[in-house]
């Protein structure tokens, strides 16, 4: 009988803890606070619960994502006269691509079925240090149907993008290109840099436009 009213008077205060541990859970009727998304913890109007399984994927992205909020990268599809920004102020903008007509003695002349433009492309150094202007490239494309422009060469007006660009200065600079006439009269623009204050991982920004 000692070991029957021995495991008697166990299992009661088991059944005591476990009725005091469940009483304690019901009593003010509380439950696990919900994953609240970044912007409600930062006591802004729009309130989004991560928790939910019936959230749909993109605000979920939107509001709960390791990156959610954050700066969304520059645009790099952009149109003759738009600017791009570097991250570390450097502004681009591919202004034009216009036909040269206006030949000296040893310059580049095209072929007849080729046209021969000249891209003007704007740099401002908003940053707060000099730019190497070496390291920014331009390539041109043909943007109906392909094919790849060649560069060209010619002397009345030339400003090529090279030397260095110091803090607060714009200035606008060229290259002369031959397309061939059989691909279109648009052209596809694209700025490359290579310079150690840029993502070299990122998309480089490329700008379309007629030559005129």
């Amino acid at each position: 009988m000692r070991t029957t009213a021995t495991t008697i008077a166990a299992l009661a205060a088991v059944c005591a803890l476990t009725l005091t541990a469940c009483g304690s859970d019901s009593s003010d009727g509380a439950k696990a606070p919900a994953a609240k998304s970044q912007k409600q913890q930062d006591g802004q109007e729009e309130a989004v619960d991560c928790a939910d399984t019936n959230l749909s994927q993109d605000d979920w992205t939107k509001h709960c994502a390791d990156d959610a909020g954050s700066e969304e990268a520059p645009a790099t599809e952009l149109t003759f006269g738009q600017t791009f920004t570097y991250d570390d102020g450097l502004k681009v903008t591919v202004d034009s691509a216009k036909t040269v007509t206006d030949f000296d003695e040893y310059d580049d002349r095209p072929d007849a079925d080729e046209r021969l433009f000249r891209v003007n492309v704007t740099v401002d150094n908003d940053s707060k240090k000099p730019v190497d202007l070496d390291t920014i490239g331009v390539l041109v494309t043909g943007a109906t149907n392909g094919g790849d422009a060649e560069i060209a060469y010619v002397s009345k007006g030339s400003k090529e993008m090279t030397g260095r660009l110091a803090p607060g200065v714009k200035d606008t600079k060229n290259s002369d290109w031959a397309l061939a006439k059989e691909y279109g009269s648009q052209v596809l623009v694209t700025v490359t840099r290579m310079s150690e204050d840029v993502d070299l991982f990122a998309q480089d920004p490329e700008w379309t436009g007629p030559i005129r």
